[in-house]
């Protein structure tokens, strides 16, 4: 799938609705009390490109479950919509050229099928969720023995 297609085929949130979107994920996934959380995510930097945390999400979420990537291509016909975002980092902090198709900040919801066909259009560390944010599924750029570190949370 190219950019263009894909770019039509899913919705950015306007800046209200996505923040108010990762607000509440933050609520339900994130634990907001861990001793590092206030310096890794909520204290924000300055860098060039605006005010961007230092830390991952990832490192403070509520009852991980490490699970497999290929566990996500398995879910293809149980999820439809879903919600995406990823961490608010500066563009100091990311090696790959062209990074960012999208605003640091964004929340975008597509279909599921969607966003596994066009991954490669997102960040590394993506946060992935329904619209009632009962579940999510994160994959990080990190790796264990070559495999893509992924963890959920909630039940799907």
């Amino acid at each position: 799938m190219d950019f263009k297609t894909f770019q039509s085929n899913l919705k950015v949130l306007d800046k209200q609705t996505g923040n108010t979107i990762r607000r509440k994920y933050i609520n339900e996934f994130i634990n907001t009390e861990h001793e590092q959380y206030h310096q890794q995510i909520q204290l924000k930097h300055k860098f060039r490109d605006g005010y961007c945390y230092a830390g991952y999400l990832w490192d403070y979420i509520k009852n991980p479950i490490i699970i497999d990537k290929k566990y996500f291509e398995a879910l293809a016909e149980k999820i439809n919509r879903v919600f995406v975002f990823w961490d608010i980092h500066s563009c100091e902090r990311r090696l790959i050229e062209d990074y960012w198709k999208f605003d640091k900040d964004s929340v975008i919801e597509m279909d599921f099928n969607v966003l596994l066909e066009g991954e490669t259009y997102l960040p590394e560390d993506i946060y992935i969720f329904d619209k009632n944010i009962t579940w999510t599924l994160i994959k990080t750029h990190e790796d264990i023995n070559g495999h893509c570190y992924c963890l959920k949370s909630g039940t799907i």
